[in-house]
């Protein structure tokens, strides 16, 4: 006798299909997080990677998260950031306390309605570190394009953080700064 077909189900937030077994987006992402962190080169797409979570499932965070990761996010897409794991722990310490007062006087940026076509779960199907870095780009560079509202306040932004923040610490490798 065979069991009655289950029912697919989505997240509210993303519209992500949750695969049977993973329970919900929380889980798949730690799912990818684990991948990220266990395995390097898996690793070197991990900011696409949270900032598309975070900017998809805004309700969980704080209001000024929104803001950090879609300005974060414009310096991956736009900029070429480097998405690597290894790029977000050296970012945890860099001019950690000038910042700080800047991301307190961040908005809130409303999320849209649809939050981009691709989803944490798109993240699954990746075998290779090369197919995850080319999925989570791609996922976030969705999620990019879904917050275009916001792009220009973004873009502002990522030229205050990370453009000039670039420019210093090169200055300041060759001694000139």
């Amino acid at each position: 006798m065979h069991s009655p077909p289950k029912e697919m189900v989505h997240c509210n937030l993303c519209g992500a299909v949750i695969p049977d077994g993973l329970g919900n987006c929380d889980a798949i992402f730690h799912t990818v997080l684990e991948r990220e962190y266990r395995d390097p080169a898996f690793g070197e797409a991990h900011l696409f990677s949270v900032d598309a979570y975070a900017l998809q499932h805004s309700e969980k965070h704080s209001p000024r998260s929104n803001a950090f990761h879609l300005m974060r996010l414009c310096w991956l897409v736009e900029h070429g950031g480097s998405a690597s794991i290894r790029q977000a722990q050296r970012q945890g310490h860099v001019r950690h306390d000038s910042r700080e007062e800047s991301y307190r006087r961040f908005p809130f940026l409303e999320p849209p309605v649809s939050r981009g076509d691709l989803t944490v779960s798109s993240l699954l199907p990746a075998l290779t570190p090369e197919d995850h870095q080319r999925l989570a780009q791609a996922w976030g560079r969705s999620v990019w394009t879904a917050w275009s509202g916001h792009q220009t306040w973004a873009r502002e932004q990522a030229r205050r953080w990370y453009i000039r923040t670039e420019k210093v610490d090169a200055k300041a490798e060759k001694g000139t700064g």
